[in-house]
């Protein structure tokens, strides 16, 4: 049994798009360990439960959207102190504006570069300073 130095939360309702963080922790971040949830609603539950150091948050959710499920991890003592990433297709440097003033510790859009996202986490889990990047392949 592999011996994990961190734990990231990733909501994520694209199959596809946890696939690739699949991928992304195995290859680049192999000593952290991801946990998943399809919905705001089941990632706040395990993030009530469980020691986390970092989550990734889609900001496009069906029911509870990401601005709303940060929302509730900011009004929790058990949860105002973890970072959050945004990573989200909406790429408008309003939705960036948006998510700085909501509290997220950084926010990535969708595409984004490989490991340009690796990158983004190991900053954020080494408490280095918050994360914007508008990084559109084209």
């Amino acid at each position: 049994m592999e011996a994990y130095r961190r734990t990231v939360l990733y909501i994520e309702d694209d199959a596809v798009n946890m696939t690739l963080m699949r991928h992304i922790f195995r290859k680049y971040l192999p000593a952290v360990l991801l946990l998943e949830a399809e919905t705001a609603e089941l990632g706040l539950r395990i993030a009530m439960r469980e020691p986390l150091d970092l989550i990734l948050l889609d900001i496009g959710l069906p029911g509870l959207d990401g601005y709303a499920a940060m929302n509730v991890l900011r009004s929790k003592e058990e949860t105002r102190h973890i970072p959050v990433l945004g990573v989200s297709a909406f790429a408008q440097n309003a939705d960036m504006e948006r998510a700085r003033v909501s509290g997220f510790a950084g926010y990535i859009t969708k595409p984004f570069q490989v490991r340009l996202l690796a990158e983004a986490v190991e900053s954020l889990l080494a408490g280095r300073a918050h994360v914007f990047i508008e990084d559109k392949i084209r």
